[in-house]
């Protein structure tokens, strides 16, 4: 039996599923974020690494048995990049087949049949791409938010403690947060918050993430400045995807877009709503699409693209029935 290894890379985590030619789900393990960028090469080929060896030992495979290996991987944004990442995973991989994309294409991938349409990613970063029916392919920079990208959860985190502050400061309207974000740190007022973020920040990614949680829970619960920060980063979202639909010139045309991301996966109405509502002010038949697999799910499904295997009915299946549900 020959098997395909999906990886899903992103800033805070690293999955991989090992998954036979008929969808069968044989290996699932996750750990923490491979971002070569922001984690460096020894940790990125140690968490990769890591996680090729832990399945090889666990499902007593050699390499003749792994037929192919596909990477959606966080930071694969430049030329450059590409070639930096392959040659690190020439040395993980040996003489194994292997591919590389960007993490947004595997989550495009995870939710249609055929690579046809857009999506836009909102997690920890951002990103947004498009693939025409000729299959050529348009995508972010997604580097910054000085060089042209800007709407993640860590930019939503921002926002926050930007209007709780200025609440702080009676600058800016009243806001849940002001009260919100002490409790998450365990801290008594935004006062005690500052040593945290100033002179330099001293918390982890992972934890300034939680302020997200924060603004998508307040936001349910009607503060008025969650709902605009939501509703903010949500139109800049729409715009950078229709700008890459726009590329494509596919902006005519019924597109579906795909949304995936801890932060569209929240299911808060006033984010997916803004989201649409200003996406389809110039895609006007672009509708929304929901993954039902699992990111990694979208990296197999590459790899299947690649090899000439269609997605079958049998194999949507039984990734169904052995993990691969979202």
């Amino acid at each position: 039996m020959k098997y395909i290894f999906a990886y899903d890379g992103g800033g805070t985590k690293t999955r991989l599923n090992v998954i036979d030619l008929l969808g069968n789900i044989h290996f699932d393990k996750s750990t923490s974020g491979c971002n070569v960028f922001s984690s460096g090469d020894l940790e990125f080929i140690r968490i990769i690494e890591g996680l090729f060896k832990d399945a090889k030992n666990t499902l007593n495979l050699n390499d003749s048995d792994i037929l192919y290996i596909s990477l959606g991987l966080s930071g694969a944004d430049l030329e450059e990049d590409y070639k930096h990442l392959n040659k690190l995973c020439q040395n993980i991989f040996k003489g194994i087949d292997f591919f590389i994309k960007n993490d947004a294409w595997i989550i495009l991938r995870s939710g249609l049949v055929t690579p046809y349409g857009a999506v836009c990613i909102c997690g920890t970063g951002t990103n947004s791409a498009a693939i025409n029916k000729d299959g050529k392919e348009a995508i972010l920079r997604s580097l910054s938010y000085i060089l042209g990208t800007y709407g993640g959860g860590l930019d939503i985190a921002r926002e926050a403690l930007h209007y709780a502050f200025r609440a702080s400061e009676l600058t800016y309207k009243d806001t849940v947060l002001r009260i919100k974000i002490p409790k998450l740190f365990q801290v008594k007022n935004m006062e005690e918050v500052i040593p945290l973020f100033y002179p330099k920040r001293t918390i982890d990614k992972k934890t300034f993430g939680k302020i997200t949680g924060l603004v998508i829970n307040s936001a349910k619960e009607n503060d008025e400045v969650s709902i605009m920060i939501l509703k903010d980063i949500a139109s800049n979202l729409a715009k950078q995807t229709t700008g890459v639909i726009k590329q494509l010139e596919m902006e005519k045309e019924k597109v579906p877009v795909v949304i995936g991301g801890r932060v569209f996966q929240s299911n808060c109405s006033v984010f997916i709503n803004t989201f649409e509502e200003v996406l389809k002010e110039e895609v006007k038949e672009a509708y929304i699409i929901k993954p039902k697999f699992n990111p990694v799910i979208g990296a197999y499904l590459l790899a299947l693209d690649r090899l000439g295997i269609k997605q079958s009915q049998e194999i949507e299946n039984n990734l169904l029935k052995s993990g691969g549900k979202l």
